[in-house]
């Protein structure tokens, strides 16, 4: 028996099945896009990273990334050649793609949190000067609030385990009054709660971290 549909009831149909056809395509694909994460190529700085066609030492070199280059990770894998974790991961504005060695590449879930609360220095009895002290890596800050008058001095003293590590003093109204990695002393302008920030230079983010003892005086 042959079955005859009108126009009508075949376009029905024809929506239909499209319909399906999509949606099914969506379900699939929506898995893949909740693995996708981002990473950041990390090296010596002014080193190119081999980008590999296969999870391997050997494999050829399809192309090279930079210390700080940002990429999505496609997949990992243990590889049986050389032992090493490998990630397959593609660069999102030149759609490039390869291999890279795992231990050149930091995922965003295993960065240290970009920031930490302000912590609120305040002085000794009978001392106008105070000593804090911690960490920064990457692009961290580590922000130093104190309330001073106008016309009093600040002095900022840094020292640590890296030689990228920088000092930015900001005013009341958020202005950057100092920015720079030696001793510093200034007047200052206005009165009102002071940020004194540590950080790591711009440039370095990608590769650099070091230890801190920053004291800080206001007279």
């Amino acid at each position: 028996m042959k079955l005859s549909l009108t126009p009508g009831i075949a376009n029905t149909i024809a929506k239909f099945l499209t319909s399906t056809a999509l949606t099914l395509a969506f379900i699939a694909l929506a898995p893949l896009a909740a693995l996708a994460e981002m990473a950041t190529l990390t090296a010596s700085p002014g080193s190119r990273i081999n980008v590999r066609d296969l999870p391997s030492t050997t494999s050829p070199i399809r192309h090279y990334g930079l210390p700080g280059d940002r990429v999505e990770i496609i997949t990992s894998v243990n590889s049986n050649s050389d032992g090493r974790l490998w990630y397959q991961v593609l660069f999102p504005r030149t759609g490039a793609r390869g291999w890279v060695r795992g231990d050149l590449v930091r995922p965003d879930s295993s960065a240290p949190p970009s920031s930490f609360q302000p912590q609120r220095v305040s002085f000794a009895p009978g001392s106008s000067a105070a000593t804090v002290g911690g960490r920064v890596q990457g692009g961290q800050v580590r922000d130093y609030i104190l309330n001073a008058r106008a016309g009093q001095t600040m002095s900022t003293s840094i020292t640590g385990t890296s030689p990228f590590l920088q000092v930015i003093v900001m005013q009341p109204n958020s202005r950057t009054l100092y920015t720079g990695s030696g001793n510093w002393s200034g007047v200052l302008p206005a009165s009102g709660d002071y940020y004194v920030r540590v950080r790591i230079v711009p440039e370095e983010q990608a590769n650099a971290s070091g230890e801190y003892s920053l004291t800080i005086s206001i007279r």
